[in-house]
This record gives structure tokens, sequence and C-alpha cells, in this order.
């Protein structure tokens, strides 16, 4: 559209960053990931090695498109960590990214980008039943960007903007695309149980159910349709303006009331009140093969008990359904959709200067495009579906390696959200105090291939599933980075029956014997 427009939706697309695709095995995977696994199967909240685990915060963010390639001369870690060194600077601080540092892949093909991620807010788990019962509840926001089915020029169009001197003068025509952009809050709640504990076979199950509130979404969906690009005499040909030869587009946002009128109170979580509500749903299974059981068995007053602060598998196959449901946005007092279809309008910079918020640019949309019908305050967006499966394997006391597989449910031409299909395997050392981990992946979409580091320390979590991509090694397409802190009360282990008190490593022990 207009350059300046375009000019931070090519930045998002070539540099928004990232916290893996959406799924984090460098700390889902582990035994001591707590509600952080939650999103991955809902059963990992039964027999978990917390009594109790509360996460006070956490965040991701994640980036990935076969269009564009990062090669700036500054790695994205020094981006992102305001590093980049003062060369790349203008004169007055501001840093420099000319389109020249985003490089391309032109090979005919539609493009995609998946972009976005999720804050994780205050969340707590807890077991009962002596772990046979797990409960969860979680809140988070989320938000994700989706572009598919775009054909190349206009791809081109968006990453590179109008200064392009090849998008200029030529007419492209059968140009097509989606857009869907979404901000969603959410709470939910999560229970598990076990189905059955037959020695050395043990399954659990688990369900969580979600009310999703709908904050804000932005989505356009184009068809056979043409433009061209050409000087603007108003500007003395310095600036370009967009003719539209012939659109076809159905187009919404909503206002930024819709975020800014927030109210957690119950009534406006479960009414109407909001843009969008909804609910979603995930479902889990976990097997765990445990042969040596026995080991980790023991009496106390009689009764046959297992330690509870002990994994007791060799390998647990897990499987879940995540993210069934949709969105509902049918509030007219946020909502602004319309669909076009005419030709011979212009796209001009002027138009989209000093424009208030989303509303703003929904009416400079409508006067280039100066006609078409006003449509009921009434769409759905599907939440992004996925299968998952992993495989986790203990190789030796504190050493694991583990599988994970995600794909993607939800077809292209799908009106709403899509999830990133992944497979990898990561190698890990957990210990409940620390632990280190080290992701090996296909990512975005099984195209980008990728190597991370992830680990935790306390109550602190850090991670990337795609460390060369951070330091800028392969002039990679996709980015990922994670952390967040949260903290638990470990189940404990078994007390010994003859135990001597004080405890030996006791200071009063240490008084006593001196004496």
């Amino acid at each position: 559209m207009l350059k300046s427009w375009l000019s931070i939706f090519g930045l998002v697309v070539g540099v928004t960053f990232s916290a893996l695709s959406q799924h984090v095995p460098g700390v889902a995977m582990s035994n001591f990931a707590g509600t952080n696994a939650l999103y991955h199967n809902p059963a990992f909240v039964t027999d978990s090695r917390y009594s109790l685990y509360v996460n006070l915060v956490g965040t991701q963010f994640y980036t990935a498109n076969n269009h564009v390639r990062y090669e700036a001369p500054y790695s994205f870690l020094s981006l992102i960590t305001n590093t980049v060194p003062a060369k790349y600077h203008n004169e007055r601080g501001m840093l420099l990214f000319p389109r020249s540092y985003l490089g391309e892949n032109l090979n005919g093909n539609k493009k995609y980008l998946n972009a976005g991620g999720d804050t994780r807010l205050p969340s707590v788990m807890f077991n009962m039943f002596k772990g046979r019962i797990g409960v969860g509840i979680s809140t988070r926001a989320r938000y994700i960007l989706n572009t598919t089915q775009v054909t190349e020029s206009l791809a081109r169009l968006i990453s590179k903007t109008t200064q392009l001197k090849e998008l200029q003068g030529p007419i492209f025509t059968n140009q097509s695309g989606q857009l869907h952009l979404n901000g969603l809050g959410e709470i939910a709640f999560t229970v598990g149980g076990t189905v059955f504990d037959d020695e050395s076979d043990f399954l659990k199950v688990g369900v969580t159910v979600k009310r999703l509130i709908g904050l804000y979404n932005a989505h356009a969906i184009i068809d056979a349709s043409s433009y061209d690009i050409q000087p603007d005499p108003t500007w003395e040909n310095k600036r370009q303006y967009i003719h539209v030869n012939e659109i076809n587009v159905r187009y919404a946002m909503t206002r930024d009331e819709g975020f800014q009128n927030i109210k957690p109170t119950p009534a406006w979580l479960i009414g109407g009140a909001p843009p969008g509500s909804g609910w979603g749903f995930d479902l889990g299974a976990v097997y765990e093969y445990r042969p040596d059981v026995h080991k980790y068995t023991y009496r106390e007053m009689g009764d046959r008990k297992r330690d509870a602060s002990k994994n007791k598998y060799l390998y647990r196959i897990a499987v879940s359904l995540t993210d069934i449901g949709r969105v509902h946005f049918k509030n007219p007092a946020y909502i602004l959709q319309q669909e076009t279809h005419t030709t011979d309008k212009e796209f001009r910079y002027n138009t989209f200067q000093k424009l208030e918020g989303s509303e703003g640019i929904f009416n400079a949309i409508n006067s280039s495009l100066d006609g078409g019908q006003p449509l009921p305050a009434n769409f759905k967006s599907v939440l992004p579906t996925a299968f998952q499966a992993s495989v986790d394997y203990n190789v030796k006391p504190n050493v694991y390696v583990s599988g994970l597989w995600v794909q993607n449910l939800i077809s292209q031409k799908a009106f709403g959200m899509k999830a990133e299909s992944y497979v990898g395997v990561t190698p890990r050392y957990e210990h409940k105090w620390y632990e280190i981990s080290v992701p090996l992946s296909l990512m975005n979409r099984y195209r980008s291939p990728a190597i991370g580091l992830a680990g935790r320390i306390g109550p602190l979590w850090i991670g990337t599933d795609h460390l060369t991509g951070l330091l800028n090694i392969g002039n990679p397409r996709s980015f990922n980075l994670y952390f967040g802190i949260s903290a638990g009360l470990f189940r404990r282990p078994p007390e010994s029956q003859n135990k001597c008190w004080p405890p030996e490593d006791s200071w009063l022990r240490r008084i006593f014997t001196k004496r």
C-alpha cells in the first residue's frame, strides 16, 4: 500500500523475533517444566515432580517465513539487546535498517509468514491424592500474525515497499493473499488423572478448557487483483503511489478501545463485552514404560509406596490435540469490516500520514478505495489447531533425549490462525535445580534446520531453538527466543523409618557431638 505503512509491516515481516515455533521444546519436554509442559500436553499436570508449581511470568517470540532472509551486518542478538555498533546508527542515534538487509527467495511460489508469541502470566499447578490427580490454572496473552497464499509480487511489495526499482512500472495481475493478525487473552483450567498404574505400565490423560478473549483482530483477504507502482508528481517523483487497476478485497479491524478497555471481571470475561470471545480445548494422553519401577518403591508403616520425587520411566510417549476451537468476533462497538470490488483507485503517501490507531488505518484504506459495502460485525477466527507427539527416553540418571513433532492441522486457506509445523530432537541433562538442553530441529514448516540452547537455573529459564539465527549464521529465515521466571515445591522423597534425629547434617547434632 502506501510506503510508510508498508515499511512498518515489512519490518515485522523481516525482523520480528521469536521463541521457537510456538512450542519451546528446550523447556517444555523437561520433567521440571511445570505449567510450560501443559501447552504441549495437558496430561503432564498429573504425577508431576512438583507438589505445587507457580509460573510468575514468561514470554516467547518467534518468526518464520519462506520469502526473506536476514542479511544485516549485525546479528539479531545484538538487535534485540540494543548492542548494535554505532556505525549502523544515523547522526540522531536511530538504527539503520535499509531494505537491502532483507535478502529474497524469488522462485515464483506463494509466500507465507508466521510470527508472534505469547506472554505467560501468573499460573499455578498442583497435585492431589498423592499425585493421581493434577490441576492447573493458567493465564496468558497471545499475539499471532499469519500471512498465507501471498503471490510473490505482492510479498515483495510488502517487504521491499514501493522504493524497489524492479517493482516500479509493470502491471502485476492476478494478485492474491490473506493476512490474519490476532491478539488473544486466555484463562485456562487443566485437569488430569491417572487411568491405570500397572507396575511397568502407566497411563495418564488430561484436558484443558480455555476461555478466550478476542482483544484485537485485523485481516485482509485479497483475490484476483492487479496494481502498478508509479512516481508521484506531487512529490516531484521522489515518492511513489500504488495505482490499483482492480481490487477484490474483504478487510476488517477492531478499534483499539477493544484492548484498552480490558476489565478482568467475571462478567467481562464470560460475557460479550470484548470484541470477541470463545472457547478452546486441549486433549492429551501420556504413556510411561517403567520396567524398573520396583527401584522407586518402598514400605512405610506396612504400606507400599512410590518415591514421588523420582521419574520412573525408561521411555515416555505423549500425544495431544491442542488449540481446538475458535474466537467469535461479534461486538459491533469495536468491529469495522468492509468488502470492496472496485477499479482505478490509488494509494498515496499523504493519505496514510498521521493516522490515529487502527480506525485511522481503516478509514484511510476506505477513502483510498472510495467504495464498497460495510459488512456486519460478525466473523470467526479459528485457533491454530495442531497435533503434537513426543517421545522421551531416559538414557541414564538425569540424562534424557526427547523427540517432538508438531503438525499444523489448519488449512492455509482457512480464516484464522495457523500453528508452526516442527520436528526436532533434544538431548538434555536435568536436575531439580538446574538443566541444560540442546534442541536440534527442522523449524519453519520443516524448511529451516536449527540448533538451539536452553537452560534453567533455579527459577530462571531461558533459551532459543535457533542459536545460529540469533548469531546471524547462514542468513536465517526464522528466529526464536524464550525466557521466564517460575518456581515450585518439589514432592518429597521417602523418609527412612530408622533415621536418627537430629539428622546427621543438622547443626544440633554437630553441637551435641562436640560435647
